[in-house]
């Protein structure tokens, strides 16, 4: 099946019914097929390893170089957790958080690169060119050492649909929150009689659920691209500023170092929630031309990632301390030109929205879609409301934004960005070699697995307290 989990790391129009797509349509089929008759889940017979050139028969028509590639995954992790960070950083503490921001900035690309490298050892074994990630966990279980866990192969597949789907489903959620909250501020500034009436953030949802629910009506993401890139290019720039004047109004007020275990762990969350980029690192690896550097891809792409949300948190706590608000451009002085470019943070915001709503979508689509086969374009459209719809009634029931952004991190992030790379990465070398580097390994692959327990413990622990 197509890469579902994209949509928000690149311009090209993902679920359109291109000759490359066709392709990795029937390339899946094959796929699904191979997994279902194979004798006992044995590899396929006389399928040598070596001999299988997966870049040569990829064929992508618009293959993306470094640069681009690179582009794309600091776009798709750059997102509403660069927003929030420095609300993140309050509550571990100002040098605990931004050690392990560090930390976590190390783990976060590491656990991308074993992802890799075992979707490319899988594309010799199965002698396809790209595999999505429910793909890949499908396809590894099932021709995986661990017999007991084969009949459950798809279990494993739909977990990682599912882990994916309520992650991106989270994101609209705080994008929504974050229209809402900037629209707030704006109006209660410009308008004496919204500041006496103080609506709550509820009512704010209200008012702009109509804009996003007619931007949410444009079926193709050929026609949301150019805007999502120029609402990333002007957000990105905003960004800049409210740091700016962080800086600028930093104070050397005390800022603890340490606050509490609890306060650690909902900033894990903000922070795996703010450096993620695992559920495009695939659908970014099989488009490229070079694959076989997307380790480079990986090491430049984070590192301006890792430094740029460390920033913001750090200056943004910095300056405001407890009292610090996401977005972070909230912070912004109450001039007109400010309160111009929070209104139209907010725009841009709601075209990133629409934009990151197409891919839940496209995995619920994906499954109910195939029942009606004529009108497609009304069922579609109609299905796509009561989702927006869910996902307005979810913002409204739980509107504290860094609640959501350190409760998906933990809970939904952790388990795919730690515990499934880890795992998969863990079967597809096991009986490889028994060298003393294939055993550290293997060690090390079982303690990210731990990390990854640990902070889904963590968010529940955070929130039962």
């Amino acid at each position: 099946m197509p890469s579902r989990q994209t949509g928000t790391n690149t311009n090209t129009t993902i679920y359109d019914d291109t000759p490359d797509q066709t392709s990795l349509r029937s390339l899946n089929v094959e796929l699904r097929e191979y997994l279902d008759r194979a004798n006992n889940f044995e590899l396929y017979p006389g399928a040598e390893r070596m001999e299988y050139d997966f870049i040569a028969e990829r064929q992508n028509v618009h293959g993306t170089n470094l640069v681009e590639s690179t582009a794309h995954l600091i776009k798709g992790c750059l997102g509403a957790g660069i927003l929030g960070i420095h609300e993140g950083y309050s509550y571990g503490g100002l040098w605990t958080s931004l050690g392990a921001n560090i930390l976590i900035g190390f783990f976060v690309p590491y656990n991308m690169l074993l992802l890799i490298d075992a979707a490319q050892r899988m594309y010799i074994r199965l002698r396809v060119p790209r595999l999505s990630y429910p793909d890949l966990v499908e396809a590894v279980i099932a021709t995986g050492p661990m017999r007991c866990l084969r009949p459950y192969r798809k279990i494993f597949r739909y977990s990682v649909d599912l882990f994916l789907f309520f992650g991106f489903c989270s994101t609209c959620c705080i994008f929504e929150i974050m229209i809402a909250r900037t629209l707030k501020e704006v109006l209660e500034t410009v308008s004496i009689s919204f500041k006496n009436h103080n609506f709550s953030i509820s009512i704010y949802i209200l008012f702009v659920f109509v804009p996003l629910l007619s931007l949410c009506m444009i079926r193709s993401l050929k026609h949301l691209a150019p805007f999502s890139l120029v609402a990333d290019v002007f957000c990105g720039v905003c960004v800049l500023i409210a740091v700016y004047y962080s800086i600028l109004y930093k104070t050397y007020k005390y800022r603890p170092a340490w606050k509490s275990v609890r306060g650690l762990f909902r900033f894990c969350g903000v922070c795996i929630y703010s450096l993620d980029g695992i559920g495009v690192a695939l659908p970014i690896e099989n488009y490229m031309t070079k694959p076989q550097y997307f380790h480079l891809v990986v090491q430049w792409g984070m590192t301006i990632v890792v430094v740029s949300v460390a920033s913001v948190g750090f200056f943004g706590y910095w300056a405001w301390g407890d009292a610090c608000r996401s977005p972070i451009t909230m912070h912004m002085p109450k001039d007109r030109a400010s309160l111009a470019l929070q209104f139209l943070i907010a725009i841009s915001l709601a075209v990133t929205f629409s934009v990151h709503l197409w891919v839940p979508f496209r995995t619920i689509w994906h499954y109910i879609g195939r029942r009606h086969k004529r009108q497609r374009g009304f069922w579609e459209r109609l299905y796509k409301g009561i989702y927006v719809i869910i996902i307005t009634c979810f913002s409204i029931l739980f509107s504290d934004l860094t609640e959501w952004m350190s409760f998906v991190g933990n809970f939904f992030l952790g388990t795919v960005v730690f515990i499934f790379p880890a795992f998969i990465d863990s079967l597809v070398i096991w009986g490889e070699t028994h060298s003393a580097y294939m055993r550290i390994k293997l060690l090390q692959n079982v303690m990210i697995m731990l990390i990854g327990l640990t902070l889904c413990c963590g968010a529940i622990y955070s929130y039962v307290e």
